[in-house]
């Protein structure tokens, strides 16, 4: 085997336990659906917000690109603890 595909291997095995250690098992950056999902939310919850300014934030690279951070998200969905 390619050592560079073994180094590559054992990279995304570390991400993906690192990852389950931190409880969190979305990706870095999510799509729409994938923040949605992520949020217990529909897709069109998270339209709704994008168009009136009040969801999580989110990177808008075109009209058919828009990126959730993961650590964003949590950090959004925490200052809207009511305790």
């Amino acid at each position: 085997m390619n050592l560079s595909i073994e180094i590559r291997a054992l990279r995304d095995e570390v991400k993906a336990l690192s990852e389950r250690i931190e409880g969190v098992s979305a990706p870095k950056m999510m799509n729409t659906a994938q923040c949605a999902a992520f949020l217990g939310k529909s897709p069109d919850i998270l339209y709704e917000w994008r168009r009136d300014r009040k969801g999580p934030p989110y990177l808008h690279l075109s009209s058919r690109s828009i990126l959730y951070d993961r650590d964003s998200v949590i950090e959004w969905a925490q200052s809207h603890e009511v305790k």
